[in-house]
């Protein structure tokens, strides 16, 4: 966010002191106390990059002092308590954001644009796969396999992004059916496929693996045509993506679009929506949902069949 003329840090929160070099080195205050940032007045929005389970607390509790809340994905472990996330923010008259940057890459954006034009026809299936290896040697003790009982690690790290596209171009999802493969007993898996039914009767697949090259796609297909979108690279190295647009009477083009910054982009886009109150491109409603994906995968995966999602 440096440069930006629409947010500017005003404070870096650590959990320990050594994190301080970070904050000096784009020269930002730094302090280990949230507690004195909360009480500090002159801040208007807390960006929380927090681990997961501290999520749902900590932004109730900068709601109750309120600052406006942009929040890393996922929400919170639960739905109960991403429900009591919306309830407080509502209730204090303060925004949340999310980061689900996915939404505001430019293939993305173009994507939404055809299915909501109606280019595709009739949406029958999607098709979204997000792997990496950038964390297939993280430690055991890693934060992140703390809570893999709560949600599978390789959906908090990739999978809810592809389920968060999903919910908001095909709509709410109904039915979930999660498998990972079968290796060693006691160790997290690091791979999940999700077997998912929307509200409108169409189908979806989402993949995340957390060993293995990259590979991103992106793929919806309707009765009057198909669209694949192909990231060449992972977001943070800043590479191209294509999309591929075949309509129905045969004909094809490929687009390549340059790398834009849909985390600035994102972040942005909240702060405008504070400050003019303006819609948010991820609506509360679809934030509790994408948690509720979240949710039945984990339910899924220990009872190995699928789970139905309430509509309410």
């Amino acid at each position: 966010m440096a440069g930006s003329d629409v947010l500017r840090f005003a404070a870096a929160v650590g959990s320990r002191n050594a994190q301080r070099a970070v904050a000096d080195a784009y020269s930002v205050p730094f302090t280990i106390d949230f507690e004195s940032v909360l009480n500090d007045e002159s801040i208007q929005m807390v960006v929380l990059t927090t681990p997961h389970a501290l999520h749902a607390q900590q932004v109730m509790n900068a709601a109750a002092r309120g600052k406006h809340i942009f929040c890393e994905k996922p929400l919170a472990l639960t739905v109960d308590d991403a429900i009591k996330c919306a309830a407080a923010c509502e209730k204090a008259g303060v925004r949340l954001g999310l980061g689900h940057e996915r939404r505001f890459e430019t293939a993305m954006v173009e994507l939404r644009a055809l299915i909501n034009r109606g280019d595709l026809g009739t949406v029958l299936h999607a098709e979204a796969s997000f792997s990496h290896d950038k964390l297939a040697n993280v430690p055991a003790e890693n934060w992140r396999f703390a809570d893999t009982d709560l949600a599978p690690l390789p959906m908090t790290a990739t999978g809810i992004h592809l389920t968060d596209l999903l919910l908001d171009m095909l709509g709410d999802v109904t039915e979930v059916y999660a498998v990972s493969p079968r290796r060693d007993a006691d160790a997290v898996s690091k791979a999940l496929s999700l077997h998912l039914r929307f509200s409108s009767g169409a189908t979806g697949y989402v993949s995340s693996i957390l060993e293995t090259p990259l590979y991103m796609r992106f793929a919806v297909f309707g009765t009057a045509g198909w669209v694949e979108v192909r990231n060449l690279a992972h977001p943070d190295a800043r590479g191209a993506s294509l999309t591929t647009l075949r309509r129905a009477n045969g004909t094809e083009r490929t687009i390549v679009h340059g790398w834009n910054d849909s985390v600035r982009a994102n972040l942005e886009s909240f702060c405008h929506a504070v400050t003019s109150d303006a819609p948010y491109q991820i609506s509360v409603s679809q934030m509790i949902r994408n948690v509720a994906v979240m949710t039945a995968a984990s339910e899924s995966l220990r009872s190995a069949r699928p789970v139905e999602l309430s509509m309410q």
